[in-house]
């Protein structure tokens, strides 16, 4: 596939998926041993049941879910994503240094996700978040200064 063919692939992922939290296309876009790589979770999550979760969390944890694509690189198979979301929190969030109550709390932060393609599906994806901002913007950490 070519490079543009895999941006228009994580274009898709963010747009449809992330956004209008359309699991019904998930198979269109990962492959079914697909890992997914992120922030809050342990160990990796896997296969189509993995990104699904990550899908519906979004929708269970977020509301007003927007992204916003700055960038697309595509190197090979390839493909990185300068990004940020915003949204509206819903209960409560848990983050790497524990479960903050945050309902309402509007927040924005921005990421950078690597996308593996192969066969035209997404088979590995690595995501890195500005964590700190979004606890610093929650009220989670206070700034003195």
């Amino acid at each position: 596939m070519s490079i543009e063919a895999n941006k228009e692939i994580v274009r898709r992922y963010f747009e449809e998926a992330v956004d209008q939290g359309r699991v019904d296309i998930l198979e269109e876009l990962f492959t079914p041993d697909c890992i997914i790589h992120r922030p809050e979770a342990q160990e990796p999550l896997k296969g189509l049941e993995g990104i699904r979760g990550v899908i519906t969390g979004v929708a269970d944890k977020y509301s007003d879910f927007k992204t916003t694509i700055y960038d697309l690189i595509g190197e090979g198979d390839h493909v990185v994503a300068r990004l940020s979301h915003r949204a509206v929190q819903r209960g409560e969030w848990k983050s790497r240094i524990g479960r903050h109550s945050v309902d309402g709390k509007r927040v924005n932060w921005q990421a950078i996700a690597i996308f593996q393609i192969k066969d035209g599906k997404i088979s590995e994806e690595w995501v890195c978040r500005d964590e700190l901002g979004m606890l610093i913007q929650l009220g989670v950490i206070q700034i003195d200064g």
